[in-house]
């Protein structure tokens, strides 16, 4: 703004001459122009201070490790999945044992590969729940040689408790996964684990309990267990395909 200012002027006195040690400033008013004074310089100007001599020290290292850990946790994550479980259906016994018996699902799916898994049982609790994680969930990833990071579940009794009393708590904290306890109102929080039921109700159970007479939880589990087998396989088929 300074250079376009003086250069606009009708007179020549106020040029600023690139490189120069001073500026003669123009005044319309007839004062005669005046020259600034240039910098004083610094007598004793401050040295530059030496670089730093590069060495390596204990902490370094320690953070350095830190670093390589987590590219190596980043690279390797783990699998994510979710846990739920559904109320099927109360039956009425037929035979020697007169009364009704409730089905409860309890399922749990993959969200990275889509693999998923069910088991039938007569009540709901945490016992039910860490089940089927000992005896089809982690045999299948540890099969697979893959790890399991974390398990979403919803915050109800029987995935949420202390973990020196709790077994679904005690179970994850020593098979060194975490657990996340969320709920979402007013949507869906666990939708995976629904759509998979949802597909259990309209391509498993309606066949099976037409087969049986007599309804036994064991062979129904039996029955299950190879559907859910063809079931992760296509899955797993996919996943290699795409």
């Amino acid at each position: 703004m300074l250079n376009k200012s003086i250069a606009s002027l009708p007179s020549s006195e106020g040029i600023f001459v690139p490189g120069s040690c001073s500026l003669r400033m123009f005044s319309p008013l007839g004062v005669q122009p005046r020259t600034l004074p240039e910098p004083e310089k610094i007598a004793n100007p401050v040295p530059e201070r030496p670089p730093i001599p590069a060495h390596t020290s204990v902490v370094e290292n320690h953070d350095l490790a830190e670093n390589q850990e987590k590219d190596s946790a980043a690279s390797n994550p783990g699998h994510s999945l979710f846990q739920e479980w559904f109320f099927f259906c109360r039956v009425k016994k037929i035979g020697d044992a007169p009364g009704t018996e409730c089905i409860y699902v309890e399922t749990v799916v993959d969200r990275d590969s889509g693999v998923a898994f069910a088991k039938v049982y007569p009540t709901r609790n945490s016992v039910n729940a860490v089940d089927i994680l000992a005896s089809r969930v982690v045999p299948f990833f540890e099969h697979q040689g893959i790890e399991i990071k974390e398990i979403h579940t919803r915050k109800v009794n029987e995935y949420i408790g202390l973990p020196p009393k709790h077994p679904y708590e005690t179970f994850l904290a020593t098979s060194h996964i975490q657990h996340l306890g969320s709920e979402q109102p007013g949507e869906p929080y666990n939708y995976l684990c629904q759509q998979f039921y949802r597909f259990l109700l309209k391509e498993f159970f309606p066949l099976a309990l037409r087969r049986h007479f007599q309804l036994s939880l064991t062979e129904m589990q039996k029955e299950l267990d190879s559907f859910v087998d063809a079931y992760n396989a296509n899955q797993m088929k996919r996943a290699k395909n795409a």
